[in-house]
């Protein structure tokens, strides 16, 4: 696992069984931060200098992961 040395870091780890929706996580978030991955697990290190630019950065993670997985999966019904 990489380790920053920012001051403020997190650590986003997600179990991914399909292949199809591993390629297209990692394709969302590679051009911006480096991908462990692992058979079935992949993970992203975020490192910001302040607390507030970390959650920033994190939340627009989530929504790309998010929309990567619609793409693929198809949208959620209610």
């Amino acid at each position: 696992m990489s380790r920053l040395t920012a001051p403020c870091a997190a650590t986003l780890t997600v179990h991914v069984e399909a292949s199809a929706l591993r390629r297209a996580l990692v394709a969302c978030l590679a051009t911006e931060h480096e991908v462990e991955q692992t058979t079935e697990h992949l993970s992203w290190v975020f490192g910001e200098a302040r607390i507030s630019d970390l959650r920033a950065v994190m939340n627009t993670a989530f929504r790309s992961l998010i929309a990567a997985d619609e793409v693929v999966s198809g949208p959620r019904r209610s």
